[in-house]
Formats: C-alpha cells, structure tokens, sequence
C-alpha cells in the first residue's frame, strides 16, 4: 500500500518532553524491581488476554485483548502497563495496573505495524515502539505522547528491517535496538521472504534526536542470525538472544553481548549446549542485580545463565517449552514461565526452582514477561 504520511518528531516536541523530567536509563538498576510482572497469554479456547501478577503468582489483572499479544513494557512507577499486539500488530493496549482496566488503546497507522516491543523513556513521559513500514521495507520507532493520550508524535528510522526489541542504556541517553532482518509482508502471513539475504544488526540511537550513533552486525558467515530480544547489565553491556534461520543441521551461538564501539561478542558453548537449543533463543533478561544474564529457548525446553562478569555459565532450568524470563525481585533469581501454564522462581546459582502459586487457570503463556 503507498505510504500516504510520514511523521518526524520536531526538535520543540521532544524539548517539551525532555524539560519534565531527566532522562532515567536503567532505573530499574538503581531502585530494585517492582513486584508487577506483565506477560500476554492464551486460554485454551484460543482467547488472548493482558495479565498482570505480582512476585508470588498473584492474579493483578487479566484483561482480553482483541488478538494475541507480545511483549509489554512498564511506565517507571509502575501505573501503567502497555501490551503490544504481535507482529503486525494493530494494536497497543495501555492498563492501568492499579485499576486493572483499559486506559486506552492504541492502533497502529494504517502504512505501519507494530512490531512487539517497546519502552517508556522520558520518565513515562514518552513510549517509544518497534514498527515496521512493509512497503518501505523499513524498521522505524514510533513516538508516542503518553502525557496526551498516546498521541503518535514522530517517528525515527532504525537503521534497518524488522526491529523487534530495544532497551535503553544506563547512560539514559542510548537506545539499543534489534533489527531482526528479515523480511515479511502481511498479505503473506509471517512467510520469512529473504533468508539468503538477511541483515542483522543492533542499532544504538540517540534518544535526543533519533540520529544513529552506530552499528553492529555480527561476521558475515552468521548471517542468518536473527538478532532479537535484548537485556541490559549493570555494566551496560546487552546481552542478545538469536534465532537462526539457516540449515537445522548447522550448529551457531545463539547469545551474543554488545556495547557501544565495540564488535558483538558471541558467547562460547559446547556444540552439544547449542545444539539442545535447536537453534532458536526466544527471551533475554538480567536479574535485579544486574549481573546474572538469562537466555530462554522453549524449542529446547532450556534456559541458560551466566555471570556476566566472568562469563562462567550458572546451572541450566529445563522447562518444556518455557520462554518468559524476568528478574525476580531478590537479586540472583528469575521469574520464568511457559506456554503450558506454569509460573516458577528459579536461582542459578544453588539450581533451585519454586513454583509460584499462579492466579490464573488455563494460562497459556507466551513468549515475554516485562516487570518494572
């Protein structure tokens, strides 16, 4: 379809918004985690819902979306939730968590897609959305107002197709985010249309103007690498979970570590660690402490941890079919679910799992759980 608009944020606009509040980073960090996790999930008669649950499973809210969900993303005090619709999603559901009702809803722009992820900068001020533009066979940050409605301000290029995840780097100034690289059109369903010419990378933006800082591809012989979901180390490095879209025989890493001016570091496993794996990564987190880095493949029924400092890999969970990963609110564990309904706490360090004491009957997870 022909773009019939195009949006760009002025320099007055995102001065307004800058004026209210300084630029928070990683607060999560600095303040500890709010006890709010947010997840999508299915029933099992194949309606959607926007969950929300506290550290012990308890049911916060559970409100149906109109089609399946993705990711989500917290404002900084914990009010409001935002669910993305999954890619090409039509729609941006915002809960306000202490209500647990609709505040509004969001849809995406006749020419766009949302692309299943996004965050709250601005100290909630403003949330920004991965978006895909098919016809321009572009990735692109959609910018919305959330002082005004979630009124679609502007819009910043990202470098290159398929964005999916981004984060915002402790300096508060940096936005990483992951082309993924492959290519899709609607009218085609989610058919992958270019896997002998894929280009992945990391984009680091400037959230002060859009303009791209630098980026970061991967060696030319990984490039059916899909660089997708994405969390950040006290130390500010991101550690990246991967998809590979190459031969199924092929053994690749799948977890990478950025950083500004420096290549993408891939981390180093037995060939048998990644084969288990089957080469697909579907969620990344840090823990509260921001030092223990997480990577889920629900293919593989596994999730992997590592210091971050030192690399040193933590013990494993199995989990068939498990993907949503957040940090728990004690530093050193996690939060992980799967898509046949359980909720556990996990600490890779002693190996010790506990499972939560979910509020939600017939709960199909998906893939991503978001906390502040």
């Amino acid at each position: 379809m022909p773009i019939s608009r195009r949006f760009f944020l002025t320099g007055s606009a995102l001065a307004g918004l800058a004026a209210a509040g300084a630029l928070p980073g990683v607060e999560a960090l600095a303040r500890g985690r709010e006890s709010l996790f947010l997840s999508a999930r299915a029933d099992r008669k194949g309606r959607f819902y926007a969950s929300g649950f506290d550290a012990t499973g308890a049911k916060q809210f559970d409100l149906p979306m109109p089609a399946r969900g993705h990711g989500s993303a917290v404002s900084p005090d914990g009010r409001y939730g935002v669910f993305f619709g999954r890619r090409p999603g039509r729609f941006a559901l915002v809960v306000d968590a202490a209500r647990g009702t609709v505040a509004h809803t969001i849809p995406a722009m006749e020419d766009r897609a949302f692309a299943g992820h996004g965050l709250f900068v601005q100290g909630g001020r403003l949330l920004l959305a991965t978006e895909i533009d098919y016809e321009g066979k572009r990735g692109l940050i959609g910018l919305y107002d959330a002082t005004d409605s979630y009124r679609r301000i502007g819009e910043w290029q990202t470098g290159g197709m398929d964005p999916h995840d981004l984060r915002l780097l402790p300096d508060g100034r940096t936005l990483i985010v992951a082309n993924g690289g492959i290519l899709t059109h609607p009218e085609v369903q989610r058919m992958k249309l270019n896997l002998d010419t894929m280009d992945s990378s990391v984009a680091f933006i400037d959230i002060r103007d859009g303009s791209l800082i630098e980026q970061r591809r991967l060696p030319g012989e990984f490039f059916q690498l899909s660089l997708r979901h994405m969390a950040v180390t006290v130390a500010g490095e991101t550690v990246i979970a991967m998809q590979y879209e190459g031969p199924s025989s092929d053994l690749v890493p799948l977890v990478g570590l950025a950083r500004p001016g420096r290549e993408i570091e891939l981390l180093e496993m037995p060939d048998a660690a990644w084969s288990r794996l089957r080469n697909y990564c579907g969620s990344a987190a840090v823990d509260a402490g921001g030092t223990i880095l997480g990577v889920t493949s629900p293919r593989g029924g596994r999730a992997l941890f590592w210091e971050a400092a030192t690399r040193r890999p933590l013990q494993p969970l199995d989990l068939a079919d498990g993907c949503g990963l957040a940090a728990a609110p004690v530093p050193g564990r996690f939060i992980v679910s799967n898509g046949l309904g359980a909720l556990v706490e996990y600490d890779p360090i002693a190996g010790r799992t506990r499972a939560l004491n979910s509020g939600f009957a017939d709960a199909r997870w998906d893939n991503h759980i978001f906390t502040g």
